[in-house]
Parts: C-alpha cells; structure tokens; sequence
C-alpha cells in the first residue's frame, strides 16, 4: 500500500496536476499551511485527508504527514512536482521488490518555462520515498533532511518539477523562507551583520550562483534564476539584521512620529 503526502500552501493554480499524477496511489494525504485559496477545497476532491497545519517549519508538517499515512510505503511530494508515467512503474516495482528502505529520486526542474540541466539542475536528487517501518523522521524547519535505517536506491526515471512560474511567486516564497533562515541563524548565535559582512556574502553569492553553479553561462534563464537566487540569500541576512537590533525598528518609527508630535514638527 503507497500513501503519498502533499505539503500545499495556497497552490490552488498547481494542486489538480500533482494529484492527478498521484491518484493511482492507494491514499492522499494533504498536509495544508492554512491556504486562503482554494486549494483545501480542490484537494477534497482527491482525498478526505486534508489536514489544516498552521505553521511554517517544514520537518513538522513532514511528520505530520507520515504520522497519518496507513501505507506500507510514503511518498512525498510538493504541489509543483509530478510523478511522470515511467517513474510511477519504477515505484511501483520498488515496493514489490523491497530491496531499500529509501529512495532519492531525481528531478526534471523547468524554470520560466524551460526545462534545464545544468548546475543544482543537473543531478537534482531528492530523498521523498520511504518504507514507513525502516523511516526515523524529518529534521530541520527549513532544508529539512531525512532520517531512516537500511539501504539507500536511486531511481533510474524523475519527477518532473515545475518551478519559477513567475517572479511573484519567487520572491514570495523567498520572503516566507528568509523568515525561518534568519530566526535560525539568530538562535545559532550569528555574528552580528554589518556593512562589510553583507559585501561579502553578496560576492560570495554572486560567485557561487553565477560561476560556480554555471547561471553566468546558461542564457537569460540562468541569469535570471542566479540573480534571484542571491536575492533570496540578502533578503535572510537583511531579516538577520533586524532581529539583531536592541529595538525594533516599527518601535523607533513609532518614537520619531511621537516626537515630531511633541515637537510641533521640528526634526
């Protein structure tokens, strides 16, 4: 038996192809952070197990769903990711076999709407398919991994990814995701930012999108998809800035307008 988990958040536009690519599987289980969008009432029509999570740690909402899986094995899947004809057959010859505990599988990524292989394109594996008796749980609230005893299989076929719709939905998803990246570097004692250290880490950035990761060298797209992914990276430390701060910002905004007040304007 395959119970499949889906973690969804407001993904009304892209839920119907990812079930679809999974409704031969035995169970559906929807894992959803509080959507404002349709999407709850979309997955409804595939399963009855669409269960509201409100938070944004990743590893929680991970366990949550293999924690309400009845299958023998589980597979996990984001709403932009389909399970391709030749992958299905593969999956399903792996659980007759049984010969690993997990299973990376690869990922087809189109990105701006054209498939591409290069850099963290090129061998993107992602370990989503578990024997649930031989699993050991989800870690991390964000880049969360996973643990599990046993043997390790790589698929021969891949999921198809379907990324980088469009520029709103980038940077939304880079702002939700800054907000855990930097709590995490605060809580792990960071040092505190400044004007150099953000020089740095842009140059860092920059070189390891652009040059060591081949973007600079793979057209528009990859241009594109590196100099989005350094913002990403800025937008976190900025956040890291802020939360270091004595006082809050919206607190020292909320001082000047009460002087300027008492003061009859005068600045």
């Amino acid at each position: 038996m395959l119970s499949v988990v889906v973690l969804t958040k407001n993904e009304e536009e892209r839920i119907t192809a990812c079930l679809e690519s999974v409704k031969w599987a035995d169970e559906i289980i929807v894992i959803d952070s509080n959507s404002s969008d349709k999407t709850p009432e979309i997955a409804k029509k595939y399963t009855e197990k669409v269960i509201t999570l409100d938070t944004p740690d990743f590893d929680i909402r991970r366990n949550r769903g293999i924690e309400e899986a009845k299958g023998k094995w589980v597979l996990y899947l984001d709403a932009d990711e389909r399970v391709l004809a030749p992958l299905k057959e593969e999956l399903e010859n792996i659980m007759e076999k049984e010969e690993f505990s997990a299973v990376a599988l690869s990922r087809r990524n189109v990105i701006f709407g054209k498939e591409v292989n290069y850099g963290p394109y090129k061998k993107d594996w992602m370990v989503r398919f578990f024997k649930k008796s031989d699993f050991g749980g989800w870690y991390g609230k964000v880049h969360e991994s996973s643990h599990f005893k046993g043997k390790l299989g790589y698929t021969k076929n891949s999921l198809l990814h379907l990324t980088h719709r469009d520029v709103d939905q980038i940077v939304l998803k880079s702002l939700e995701w800054s907000k855990i990246d930097a709590k995490l570097r605060l809580e792990a004692k960071h040092p505190p930012m400044s004007g150099w250290r953000f020089l740095r880490i842009f140059i860092s950035e920059v070189f390891n999108q652009g040059i060591k990761r081949g973007g600079f060298f793979n057209g528009t797209i990859g241009m594109m998809d590196s100099l989005l992914q350094v913002f990403s990276m800025i937008i976190s430390y900025v956040r890291l800035w802020q939360l270091q701060q004595p006082k809050e910002i919206k607190e020292i905004y909320k001082d000047i307008d009460a002087d300027l007040i008492k003061n009859k304007f005068n600045y």
